[in-house]
């Protein structure tokens, strides 16, 4: 007596091995971080500051993508994040900010400078120490850094 069934049941398994290995690509796929409305006001030396590039960079969370997201502030130093891609926002938790002065006089080499720059140098890497925390319907972030004039 031969069985009907005997001849379906590779085939079942391999079915079912197609569709484990599916589930576990998909399982194993990096989930694309979610994002949350981050805005905010840059100040230099109390005063809202034009044209300054803000990058914010996430605190790296182990296994979990986290990009950092970045804005420009405009004429009256407000500024709304977005992440690549051109999505709006930034991921959930703390920042290391970067600020670099889009309107800062660079000059030729060993030319003098005809203006002093309003932010001092180390705003512009991590020595900086600029941090701030983005969190789920949160108020606007105030980044505030001394006047600075070049001294």
């Amino acid at each position: 007596m031969t069985s009907t069934s005997a001849p379906r049941r590779p085939a079942i398994r391999a079915w079912m091995m197609i569709m484990a290995m599916a589930v576990l690509a998909t399982a194993c796929r990096p989930k694309e971080p979610k994002l949350f409305p981050a805005a905010g006001e840059v100040r230099i030396g109390g005063k809202p500051a034009a044209n300054i590039a803000v990058q914010f960079l996430p605190d790296e969370v182990v296994g979990e993508p986290r990009p950092t997201s970045f804005a420009t502030t405009d004429a009256d130093g407000r500024f709304q994040l977005r992440a690549p891609g051109g999505k709006d926002g930034a991921v959930l938790g703390g920042h290391s900010i970067i600020l670099a002065d889009c309107d800062e006089d660079r000059p030729a080499q060993g030319e003098a400078s005809s203006r002093p720059p309003r932010l001092h140098g180390k705003y512009t890497t991590l020595a900086g120490k600029l941090r701030a925390t983005v969190v789920e319907n949160g108020p606007p972030l105030t980044i505030e850094v001394p006047a600075y004039g070049g001294q």
